[in-house]
């Protein structure tokens, strides 16, 4: 019986595989379909399943407008029948395609086309879906959509694939992943890897399916692709099933994963898909019922969801399962059930051919009206052009006396263009010379400043300190009359009347002596200088006057812009085939920034490039040299950049047949400089602030180095001073330091005094600190924008030492007065109409913040500042300025006034009392009292 048992089910395996063998072909076809529709889902698979048609088509009925919302519509509606029913996918891409052309709206019409491109693949329609797919790509590549070209790509991969073209199929897959990998598009990436990984399978290439497989699964769990996570750990499990042997423990792994991903997602076909396979994967392990269990659930939902062919693929499974439990009436009710099946999707398939037969029909009846159409467009336009012709020849007899007759009004329009142009021009030198007077102002005020106050201080001061302002004044003084020189020396220039005057003279040991008298400044600047003078020995004809300008203000220049440790190179050499004189300067210092380049040959140039002594105006001297080299018909240029150095080269003739414009004198050239030749002292460091008199902090913000330190000598016996050489140290230091005055120049460059105003007042922990300016510019204009931006005081340039000693003396004992308002404003709240200012809203988060933790004994002041955001310091700072008061004493006091409220309302004993506001002392809590009010609480409770 065993044996005649045995027999009949080897006969029954082999007639069902044979019936197997010849489905074979439709199922492996229909696999590949399925393989394909999920790897033809669009960027976002999931939001097919999220958007239903009629929820798209309501918002398509009540939107009008026919405009890239509408292209959009379309396509979403297109993704959604996609799989589904083809016809109404690509009815939607289509219009799609049309209004996006009609529009200009050329990403849907990218778009549109590489959907149409996708419906065609599906469809077996190679050639169309190749077609749509290169005209997808080249507006995505003429407008440069370089995702949209990825996707073209690959859409032509998959296309070439179902073809089994692997070498273009493999070629459009590469060009995908550049162009993923290039616009770091992931999404892209990882469904072209599992491409990929589908074609390797085919030729048998399992590891490097794998591979691929894998890589896609990474990047698909990193960017959260959770509905296509469970196609690609599907193609996984496929892998180890394809083996031999089969790794069913790997294939069972990952077939659960799919599962799992596809339940997560919604993916209702790859749960259909996954529960399939894991029934196989069961089966060949021998747990029969449980493989039944999956592949009856698979059954039913393919069965729900009307995909078919995943019903036929588990039929087949069926069949072998009935066959290993020996259920062959099972096995035979699921053969039939297997072929009804296939039956119904042959005949599916045919329809599907009729169908694409008519939509080519109606395409081609659709060209052929569009073709009608363009001859009657054509025969119109040739109508419209014969009339336009005849009319044209009407016309022209009029419009050549019109245009006699304009001619004249034209002349008129011209002449009043002309003088328009010219009152344009003259207002614009007007604005140019208010600019460069104002700049000019600034350079002279300062050393007017500097000139005026130390003279007053003479009066007063005896000793060493006036020795100090003597010198002072001095180089100051030397430093006006040597913009007063170069204004003289430019305005001949202007006028025409500085010539070139040439002299005889031995140029090399000249240029020795006189750069000589810079080494001096180098040394006491601590910055090194270099000098290469290659002069042949011998008579050269120059004019010293000119070339001694040029030197001074080259060098003076390089000097000014490089700091303490960095090198400046003179190198002067006489090029022997052009016959000329090259001076080459260059330095190691801050550099100009390239956008002011085009502007350091100008007068007074104002940059936010900041020089080592503080002053960001180039002056007069480039601009005079620059003049100097055009009258000497030579070159310069200069060639910088930001943070490592400037290199300035001139070019002057030397050979006399080159001179003829020059004048040449009969004097020679003095072998030594002449007398008086004098370069100004170094500038010291900051001094040593003298001793402090108050308890009062003063910030002084100037970029003038002997300024600054003019003004902090000033008011050094009486107040505490720190200084800062420019805006962003100012405000750096007033934050940390939190000093009870700010006197700061307005024009700095960077952030200048009104800059830096406005963000002291938007700090909260310096709003309160008073501001007072100094600025050159003494006009109303300026001074009203100070005042504005919330400076306290104002004073110009020249300014009177004792006047601004008075100034800031009132500025403190007016905040002194403050701070007793602020002090009754924080027992007693202002109206609530009142508009708070930021000192307001302070008093009014501490003392909420105080009250709050009123009742914590160890709340104090490390606690309260870190509750307000601020350091101790600086907490302190504010209070103090703000209330004449210490964090302490502030806590004790609002402790104490809320204590007195309790007592008089008799709201508890004394001792809770004394609780309930933070003392755990009864003795101390007493002592305190009685130092606030005079009396102790209990009197004060009684009286």
């Amino acid at each position: 019986m065993n044996v005649y048992r045995s027999t009949f089910h080897r006969l029954n395996i082999d007639r069902l595989v044979r019936h197997a063998l010849q489905a074979d072909y439709l199922v492996k076809n229909h696999i590949a379909i399925m393989l394909v529709i999920a790897g033809l889902l669009n960027t976002s698979p999931s939001y097919a399943q999220n958007q239903r048609p009629d929820s798209l088509l309501r918002v398509l009925s009540r939107h009008r407008g026919q405009d890239s919302v509408r292209v959009n519509i379309y396509l979403k509606l297109s993704h959604y029948y996609f799989g589904v029913n083809q016809t109404e996918s690509s009815a939607y891409a289509r219009d799609a395609i049309m209004l996006a052309a009609k529009r200009g709206y050329a990403y849907g019409e990218a778009r549109a086309h590489n959907q149409l491109a996708l419906i065609h693949s599906l469809a077996n329609e190679a050639e169309l879906a190749i077609a749509c797919a290169l005209r997808a790509e080249s507006i995505a590549e003429r407008n440069g959509f370089r995702e949209l070209t990825g996707e073209s790509y690959r859409v032509m991969g998959l296309t070439y694939l179902d073809q089994e073209d692997f070498t273009k199929a493999g070629n459009f897959y590469r060009k995908a992943e550049m162009r993923a990998r290039e616009t770091g598009n992931q999404v892209l990436l990882a469904k072209t890897l599992n491409g990929e990984g589908g074609m390797r399978i085919r030729q048998k290439d399992r590891p490097g399916a794998l591979k691929y497989y894998l890589e896609s699964l990474k990047i698909a769990q990193e960017v959260g692709m959770s509905f296509y996570m469970a196609l690609i750990l599907s193609n996984i499990g496929e892998v180890y099933m394809s083996g031999d042997p089969p790794d069913l423990a790997n294939a069972s792994r990952y077939f659960t994963q799919a599962l799992e991903s596809a339940r997560i997602s919604g993916n209702k076909n790859g749960e259909t898909n996954a529960l399939a396979n894991l029934g196989k994967v069961y089966m060949l392990q021998g747990k029969l019922a449980e493989s039944e269990t999956l592949l009856l659930q698979s059954l039913k939902m393919s069965d729900q969801m009307g995909i078919r062919i995943t019903s036929q693929r588990t039929y087949m499974k069926l069949v072998d399962l009935s066959l290993r439990q020996y259920n062959y009436k099972k096995a035979s009710e699921y053969i039939q059930k297997y072929y009804a099946v296939r039956n119904y999707l042959m005949n599916d398939e045919r329809t599907k051919e009729m169908a694409r037969l008519e939509e080519k029909y109606q395409s081609e009846k659709r060209e052929q009206q569009i073709q009608l159409l363009k001859q009657e467009k054509r025969f119109e336009t040739a109508s419209k052009n014969f009339w336009i012709i005849g009319s044209s020849f009407l016309l022209l007899a009029a419009t050549a006396i019109y245009l006699l007759q304009q001619s004249r009004n034209k002349k008129a329009r011209q002449v009043m263009t002309i003088q328009k142009t010219l009152i344009a021009e003259m207002e614009e030198m007007d604005l140019m010379k208010s600019r460069f007077f104002a700049n000019i102002s600034h350079e002279f005020r300062t050393p007017l400043s500097l000139i005026a106050a130390p003279l007053e201080e003479l009066t007063q001061e005896v000793g060493a300190s006036g020795q100090i302002n003597l010198n002072l004044i001095k180089r100051n003084a030397n430093r006006l009359l040597e913009l007063v020189n170069q204004l003289l020396d430019l305005s001949k220039f202007e006028a025409g009347k500085m010539e070139i005057v040439v002299s005889m003279g031995e140029l090399g040991q000249w240029l020795r002596v006189f750069v000589a008298s810079f080494e001096s400044l180098a040394e006491a600047r601590k910055i090194d200088f270099q000098t290469t003078i290659n002069v042949p020995e011998g008579m050269f004809a120059f004019d010293q006057d000119k070339l001694e300008k040029i030197l001074t203000n080259l060098l003076g220049n390089a000097f000014k812009f490089t700091s303490s440790g960095d090198s400046v190179r003179l190198s002067v050499q006489v090029m022997a085939e052009q016959g000329d004189l090259e001076v080459v300067v260059s330095d190691t210092g801050s550099g100009i920034p390239e956008k002011d380049l085009p502007h350091v040959f100008s007068p007074f140039f104002q940059s936010q490039h900041i020089t080592s002594d503080g002053q960001p105006g180039t002056g007069l001297g480039l601009a005079l040299v620059n003049e100097i080299v055009k009258l000497y018909r030579g070159v310069i240029n200069v060639q910088s950049r930001e943070h490592e150095g400037t290199t300035l080269t001139v070019q002057l003739p030397l050979e006399v047949s080159k001179l003829t414009f020059a004048r040449f004198a009969s004097e020679p050239v003095p072998h030594f400089l002449a007398a008086g030749q004098m370069h100004d002292e170094a500038i010291l460091p900051d001094e040593i602030i003298g001793p402090i008199a108050t308890d009062a902090t003063i910030l002084v913000v100037e970029d003038n180095r002997e300024l600054r330190q003019f003004i902090a000598r000033a008011f050094a016996n009486r107040y505490k001073v720190l200084t800062a050489e420019n805006g962003e140290t100012g405000l750096q230091i007033a934050t940390e330091r939190v000093p009870d005055v700010i006197i700061s120049d307005v024009m700095m460059p960077g952030i200048d005094g009104i800059q830096l105003t406005e963000c002291i007042r938007q700090q909260e922990v310096t709003c309160h600190i008073p501001v007072l300016l100094l600025t050159a510019r003494s006009d109303g204009e300026s001074r009203m924008k100070g005042l504005l931006t919330g400076a306290d005081d104002y004073l110009s340039k020249p300014f009177s030492t004792d006047e601004l000693r008075v100034r800031v003396l009132n500025m403190i004992s007016q905040r002194k007065r403050l701070a007793q308002k602020f002090q009754t404003e924080l027992v007693t709240p202002p109206p609530a109409d009142t508009i708070p200012s930021i000192d307001d809203k302070f008093l009014a988060r501490l003392r909420q913040t105080i009250s709050e933790r009123l009742a914590d004994p160890v709340f104090g002041v490390e606690q309260l500042a870190a509750e307000m955001c601020l350091s101790r310091t600086q907490l302190f700072r504010k209070v103090k300025a703000l209330l004449d008061t210490t964090p302490v004493d502030l806590i004790n006091d609002i402790r104490l006034q809320r204590a007195a409220v309790l007592i008089r309302s008799r709201a508890d004993t004394l001792t809770q009392i004394s609780y309930s506001v933070g003392f755990r002392e009864q003795s101390y809590f007493a002592k305190k009292f009685r130092v606030k009010f005079g009396v102790s609480p209990r009197e004060y409770a009684n009286s």
